[in-house]
C-alpha cells in the first residue's frame, strides 16, 4: 500500500512564505484527489502526450515537500493529474463571488507557483525559529546572592 504523504510542518516550510502557500495549493489538490499513489500521478502524466510538461514521482513527492519547480509546464501537468482524479475542474471559477476578472482554480495554481518561484530563498520566513536563551532571572543569580535588589523602582 503507498504511503500517504504529509504535509511538512512548519518548521519544515515556514508559515507566511509564498513557498509555503505554493506547497499548500498543491496539497489541496492532491487531497481533492484523494491523496493518489504517485506512481498513478505520474502514469496518467505519461498517459497523456498532449501535456507539454512531465514529472516522475520524485518530482511530485519534492513539489508536495515543499521545493518548487522552474517550470510552469511540471506543475501543470501534476495539477491537472489530481485534477482529473478530483471532483474540481482546472477550468472552474476559484471564486465565483468576485467581482473581478474571472480567476480559474488554475489561474490560482499559476499565481501560487509564479510567486513562490520569485520568492527570495534566503529570506528567512516570518516564523524563523530563534535561538533558545534561558530567560529566567533566577537561573543567572549567583548561589548566596540574589540578581535583584530589595528596593522598590521608584
Amino acid at each position: 500500500m503507498p504511503k500517504v504523504i504529509r504535509m511538512p510542518r512548519h518548521d519544515v516550510v515556514p508559515a507566511g512564505t509564498k513557498r509555503r502557500a505554493f506547497m499548500e495549493e498543491m496539497f489541496m489538490l492532491y487531497r481533492a484527489a484523494g491523496s493518489p499513489a504517485l506512481r498513478e500521478v505520474e502514469e496518467w502524466i505519461r498517459a497523456n502526450d498532449e501535456l507539454k510538461g512531465t514529472a516522475s514521482t520524485e518530482t511530485i513527492r519534492r513539489i508536495l515537500r515543499g521545493h518548487v519547480p522552474p517550470r510552469w509546464h511540471t506543475v501543470e501537468a501534476i495539477a491537472l493529474a489530481f485534477y482529473a482524479t478530483s471532483t474540481m475542474e482546472p477550468g472552474e471559477e476559484r471564486y465565483p463571488d468576485s467581482m473581478g476578472d474571472p480567476f480559474t482554480n488554475l489561474d490560482a495554481t499559476r499565481r501560487a507557483w509564479s510567486e513562490a518561484i520569485e520568492e527570495d530563498p534566503d529570506v528567512p520566513g516570518p516564523q524563523a525559529r530563534r535561538q533558545a536563551r534561558n530567560e529566567d532571572p533566577w537561573a543567572a543569580a549567583t548561589p548566596g546572592r540574589s540578581a535583584f535588589d530589595d528596593e522598590p523602582p521608584f
